[in-house]
């Protein structure tokens, strides 16, 4: 009996090792199929709603303002701005709203 649990184990033990070495290349084979699955749906999606419009895209809004963030000058829509409370400027990401609290604010006056 024990000589059949060990045997067991053993066999357990290299099913484990090799799932393990063999696991990148599953999630990748996964991530594969996954992709087709999701490109057949949309092509069954656009099967459904006709030829013309191209499915999972929202319209552009065309003439719409930009904002430019102060810090790197990337322009970028306004409702995706980073604020800081009552400061009215309005920064495309978090590491240029760090990056602007981080830098020394001019005064106006000269320092000897």
């Amino acid at each position: 009996m024990t000589k059949w649990l060990i045997v067991l184990g053993v066999l357990l033990l290299l099913g484990g090792l090799v799932y393990w070495r063999l696991r990148p290349y599953i999630n990748l084979v996964r991530r594969f199929f996954g992709a087709v699955r999701e490109a057949r749906r949309v092509g069954e999606q656009r099967q459904a709603r006709g030829a013309s419009d191209m499915p999972g895209r929202e319209p552009r809004r065309v003439g719409g303002r930009l904002a430019r963030c102060p810090v790197c000058g990337t322009w970028f829509p306004p409702e995706r701005a980073v604020t800081f409370r009552g400061d009215p400027a309005k920064y495309c990401s978090h590491s240029c709203l760090e990056r602007a609290a981080e830098r020394p604010r001019r005064t106006g006056t000269l320092r000897d």
